[in-house]
């Protein structure tokens, strides 16, 4: 059964707050303990806000490691970076997104199945109706790359398909320099959907260190626990915590770029920080 879901999550119960369950969470559904397993991969139902957007005639690979990703912030809207649809040297034909993907190879509306008889439901695929890019986005130097999609239709919610939570007001304020966060994702190099911590530093240090990467006034870095690469727009999310519990995962950032510490096994990322961009977000989503 379709069940209606929006983007504020139900938290408190008869008074006192408490962690819900996948089946009654509306967005950023956490489990503690699949939070602190660390797999080879993510399962199905983590992280269910990962959208893969998709092109027509190979213009990924116009894109940084031709691909790209964004992430479910409402039942009609993804978030992405507006690189993945305008560039300095041509548009990105983007025609859908792909919603609930765990096997990248998988094709949508056909289950994937393991050789044991494990299945994970197939992937919504849903056509684009509009893209609306940031009025000040600067191709060259990626400053304000962010883009709200509006799908053609509302996404079916399903236990691997949610939108995540918008960042709290708590949190609008907060630094995000030494934090430890969450990032989901597609790999470049295998095939399922993947998680690591993150642990964030500050920009000047970022820019010391690591000068190729593309950073700005906007952006935060921070370096991967894991040797993954991931595909642009991986959604970075923190966890809301209350009454020292885990309550749900909001949106903190969209990954723009990534890098190899050439001396350490290390991966050095920058991300989006969404939060100046709310108003541009509510002007052209439909929460």
């Amino acid at each position: 059964m379709q069940l209606e879901f929006g983007l504020i999550c139900v938290l408190l119960a008869t008074g006192a707050v408490r962690s819900v369950s996948l089946e009654d969470a509306k967005c950023g559904y956490i489990s503690e303990e699949e939070l602190l397993r660390q797999n080879n991969f993510a399962v199905p139902t983590e992280h269910q806000w990962l959208a893969r957007i998709m092109y027509k005639n190979g213009h990924e690979t116009k894109l940084p490691n031709d691909g790209c990703l964004g992430v479910l912030i409402s039942p009609r809207n993804v978030l992405a970076p507006a690189h993945c649809f305008l560039l300095y040297d041509g548009r990105a034909n983007a025609y859908s997104v792909q919603l609930g993907v765990w096997n990248k190879t998988s094709k949508p509306l056909e289950p994937d199945c393991a050789e044991d008889g494990y299945c994970v439901m197939p992937a919504q695929e849903i056509p684009l109706e509009g893209i609306a890019v940031h009025p000040e986005y600067d191709p060259v130097t990626l400053k304000h790359s962010l883009a709200v999609l509006t799908l053609k239709r509302d996404a079916s919610r399903t236990t691997n398909v949610m939108p995540v939570c918008m960042p709290p007001s708590s949190s609008l304020h907060e630094t995000l320099v030494g934090q430890l966060f969450v990032v989901a994702g597609l790999p470049t190099s295998s095939e399922l959907k993947h998680k690591t911590w993150v642990h964030t530093i500050s920009r000047p240090y970022c820019q010391e260190k690591h000068g190729a990467l593309v950073t700005n006034t906007h952006t935060v870095c921070g370096y991967q626990d894991r040797m993954k690469m991931y595909y642009v727009g991986a959604p970075l999310v923190g966890i809301q915590v209350s009454s020292d519990e885990p309550q749900y995962f909001y949106l903190v950032g969209l990954l723009l770029d990534s890098k190899k510490v050439d001396d350490k096994e290390l991966i050095v990322a920058s991300y989006l920080d969404v939060r100046p961009y709310i108003g541009f977000i509510n002007r052209n989503a439909e929460f």
